[in-house]
Parts: C-alpha cells; sequence; structure tokens
C-alpha cells in the first residue's frame, strides 16, 4: 500500500487505513463508530496534553536572557573534532531578546517543577479515575490544564517562582489523565482491536512531541513567546467540551450508539471499576511488578532519546542545534508510525491466532528490546560518524514506540476492571525519566568517556529489566480481577 505523505492532517487516516482490515473498523455505517471517535479525542486529548507539557523547553529560551555558554559539560576524550571546533570556544548565544535575567538553576527548576507534580498524582490517579469517572477526570485534567497555561505568561512576569508553581500545579492536575484513558478504552475496546486502539490513542504523546518541539519555535518567531502557552491553553480548552459533549463513560451509557456497535462491545460488560482493590494481590503480581521495572527502563532509555540526545548529538558528534532538532523530529515522527503498525500487527496475530496473547506481549516486545540494546550500542561504536550515529538515535526510537502494545497493555490484560488503577500505578516507574539525567551529568563529570558509558548503561538497564519482563510476563485476566464478587 502506498503511504501518504504526514502530516497532522492525515494521520487518523492513516491509521484507519491500516485498521480497516480489523472487524469494526471502517464498518460501512454512514456515521462513524463510537469507539473510533473515543480513540481520535483520545489522540488529540493526550497530544495537547504533550503540547501543554513539553512547549515550555522550547519558549523558555526566547523568555530568559542570561547567556547559556556553549561548553561541553564533559571531559571526554572521545569528543569528536567537528565538536571540538566549535563547542570549546566558550562563545556564549546570549539570547538578547529574552525578558527574564533567570540563572540556569532557576530555569532548570521551572523545567522540573511539572514532573515533580506529575508523579505524585500519577500513581493515585488511576484510582480517582475510576471511582470519580474516567470521563469526567480526563476532561478536567485538560481543561484546568488549559487554564493554567494560560496564565503562565502572568506567572512569569511576577516570579520565576510563580512560574514554578504554576508548572507544579500543572503536573498535579494532568498526571491522572492518561490512567483516566486506559480505563475507558478497556470498556470501549472489543478484544481483537485493543492493541491497535491503545497505540491509535497514545501516539498522541509523539504527536504532541512533535508539535511542541517543531511548531513551537515557529509561534515564537512569529508571534512571540506568550503565544506558545496561549494556544496550548486554548487548544485544551477547546478539546474539552468535544469530549464531554461526544464521548461517554460505556457503550451503554452513549445515547448515539449503533445496536451493531453495542452488540460488539457487549463482551465488555463486566468490565466496571470496582470500589474495592485486592492490594495485597496486585503487589505479589509477578507480571505487574514486571511491568513496573520495564517502565522504569523504557522511561530511562526515553530520557536518553528525547532529553539527552540533543545535548550528545550536539556537544559530542558535532551536529548543530538545527540538525541535531532535525534528528529527533524524524525520530519522532518514525516512532509516530511504527506505534500504530505495532498495534495493528499484535492485533492481527491475535486475531488469526498465529500466536497466543501472551507470546505476542512477548513477541513484540523482544523485537524493540533488540532493536533498542543494538542501537544503543552501534550509537557507542559508530563514534563520530554523524550519519551513523543519527541512523542509530532514530533507529532506536522506533524500536521505543513497543512499549505502547507490550508492558502499557499489562493492566487490561491482567485485570481491566482496575485498568486505571493499576497503569497509574505503573507509572511509578516514570522515575527512569528523573535518574537517568542525573545519572548522565554524573557520569559525563566523572569519567573520560562518559557519554560511551552513558549509553551503553542504558543498554544493560533495559537489557536486564528486559529479560526479566519476557519471562515473567503473562496475559491472562487474574481471578483478583473479580475481587468484589470473590469477597461477597
Amino acid at each position: 500500500m502506498k503511504m501518504p505523505t504526514w502530516s497532522p492532517a492525515n494521520t487518523v487516516v492513516i491509521a484507519g487505513a491500516w485498521a480497516s482490515r480489523n472487524s469494526g473498523w471502517n464498518s460501512g455505517c454512514g456515521s462513524p463508530q463510537r469507539r473510533h471517535v473515543l480513540v481520535f479525542l483520545g489522540m488529540m486529548g493526550v497530544a495537547v496534553d504533550y503540547l501543554v507539557r513539553y512547549s515550555i523547553s522550547v519558549a523558555i529560551v526566547a523568555m530568559v536572557q542570561t547567556p547559556h555558554l556553549l561548553t561541553n559539560a564533559s571531559h571526554d576524550k572521545e569528543i569528536c573534532p567537528a565538536a571540538a571546533n566549535t563547542t570549546h570556544g566558550g562563545g556564549a548565544d546570549p539570547h538578547a531578546e529574552g525578558e527574564y535575567d533567570w540563572s540556569e538553576e532557576m530555569t532548570g527548576v521551572i523545567l522540573g517543577m511539572f514532573f515533580w507534580g506529575y508523579f505524585i498524582t500519577k500513581a493515585a490517579g488511576g484510582r480517582i479515575a475510576e471511582l470519580v469517572g474516567a470521563r469526567v477526570t480526563m476532561a478536567a485534567s485538560l481543561g484546568a490544564s488549559g487554564l493554567l497555561s494560560l496564565l503562565c505568561p502572568t506567572a512569569a512576569n511576577l516570579h520565576p517562582l510563580a512560574l514554578a508553581g504554576l508548572r507544579l500545579a500543572m503536573g498535579l492536575v494532568q498526571g491522572p489523565a492518561f490512567p483516566a484513558l486506559y480505563s475507558l478504552l478497556a470498556r470501549w475496546s472489543p478484544p481483537d482491536e485493543l492493541a491497535t486502539m491503545v497505540s491509535v490513542s497514545f501516539s498522541g504523546m509523539l504527536l504532541g512531541n512533535m508539535v511542541a518541539l517543531g511548531g513551537s519555535g515557529l509561534v515564537v518567531e512569529w508571534f512571540g513567546w506568550r503565544w506558545v502557552f496561549w494556544i496550548g491553553g486554548l487548544l485544551a480548552l477547546a478539546w474539552t467540551p468535544l469530549w464531554l459533549a461526544l464521548v461517554r463513560e460505556s457503550p451503554e451509557e452513549h445515547p448515539w450508539i449503533t445496536a451493531e456497535e453495542k452488540n460488539l462491545l457487549a463482551v465488555n460488560l463486566d468490565v466496571k471499576p470496582r470500589r474495592r482493590v485486592p492490594w495485597v494481590r496486585v503487589l505479589r503480581c509477578w507480571t505487574f511488578l514486571a511491568a513496573i521495572l520495564a517502565e522504569f527502563s523504557g522511561s530511562w532509555v526515553a530520557a536518553l532519546l528525547t532529553t539527552e540526545a540533543p545535548t550528545f548529538l550536539t556537544n559530542q558528534i558535532g551536529l548543530s542545534l538545527q540538525s541535531s532538532g532535525y534528528v529527533c523530529v524524524v525520530g519522532t515522527a518514525v516512532s509516530y508510525v511504527f506505534a500504530i503498525f505495532y498495534g495493528k500487527l499484535s492485533d492481527s496475530l491475535i486475531r488469526r491466532k498465529y500466536l497466543t496473547k501472551v507470546n505476542v506481549r512477548r513477541l513484540l516486545y523482544a523485537i524493540g528490546f533488540v532493536i533498542i540494546c543494538s542501537s544503543l550500542i552501534g550509537i557507542v561504536l559508530a563514534k563520530c560518524d554523524t550519519v551513523t550515529v543519527s541512523i542509530f538515535v532514530v533507529v532506536a526510537m522506533a524500536g521505543a514506540s513497543v512499549n505502547m502494545v507490550t508492558y502499557q497493555l499489562t493492566p487490561m490484560d491482567l485485570a481491566p476492571n482496575y485498568a486505571g488503577t493499576l497503569s497509574g500505578l505503573i507509572g511509578i516507574g516514570n522515575i527512569g525519566s528523573f535518574a537517568a539525567p542525573l545519572v548522565t551529568s554524573k557520569l559525563l563529570v566523572d569519567l573520560e568517556n562518559g557519554w560511551s558509558a552513558t549509553f551503553l548503561l542504558g543498554s544493560g538497564i533495559y537489557f536486564l529489566l528486559g529479560i526479566f519482563y519476557i519471562f515473567v510476563v503473562r496475559a491472562d485476566i487474574e481471578p483478583w480481577n473479580y475481587y468484589d464478587e470473590i469477597e461477597e
């Protein structure tokens, strides 16, 4: 099939074309299926979530006037000649247009406060969504985040700590959003469409990243940095009423669902949030614990490939800032396509009974496992070959997108009644996102080959924890999924 040229406008067309052979997708009805509307709005909501979350990393460059010295933080003896000629000269990029005289430390605090708030509420967010209602929880999360985004320029004018506090609040309100979406998808996904619906919905993370990294710079150039916050906030506020109007908590509650689709989703009638959680049984489940560790290693590698890659490609390899940005955007676009492909492939293998569900999870994780580990080692072995290093970075990012259809489906595989709660708890593994940059900075300062050690360590962590996941993963519904009935 000839692939259309990628653009944000045709992403859903691509997803729909790949999924059209599945039962239910493009079923010939005059109006779209309600579950597909949920997936589309879910993808848009996730994209807006990431846009609001990450666009500040571009906007803040135009906000501050403190010079950023373009020096290499490491005394790496393996630094490439191209990088040595450009980064060791002590030149400065003064950002003269910036309005605020903030220190590097204060800038780091502002950028990092969101993730502390997000980490706090994501673990509890799934339980909140199941008790309050996943649809309302996600709407409130993104709506409140949009309002706070609109206030960011005002907070910046008041004091940098005011902006940092606002970013903390944004993290707190965004934490429950993704567990809430998992809870909804557990009730709206037919078994043979589960991986596709999840991968398309959460591919919005990659779409939002592309817009945040690629579009925010244009917004700053054309309209000024304040519009980065205002556009993100307005998009979140525009999305919220659409979500509330077109999405319902379950198929049986939707007023516009067809009888055909309701019958198709009748298999999920027993998927309902429970008031009580069997905490002891959850914590004794090896597959669930393996999913947390897999999330830790996945977050660690994601931090290397997104947060650290631009610095590595510029300071160590010698690419320009613009070129390193292109590499990251291309990698994110490729990851987007592969995320949807992996979802389609997963559902196809299960539906056609080529493999059992658990072996599909193992196979796809093993594919990503080999791609990531070999690519991280390849980055080290390629040394100063800019083309080869860039290719390995893009390939590793494509391999990482397999996570959406492997361990991130664990909540729905084990206990769909607690999908929100479990997905939130698996988010504990996101601590890898904080740990990787800290360890990387330490290695760059202490070791002569700091970048090589960084990528080899990332490969080793992913290898060891990945082997554990492959051996202990299960995909059958656990008896404690029906904990209330068991107790009664």
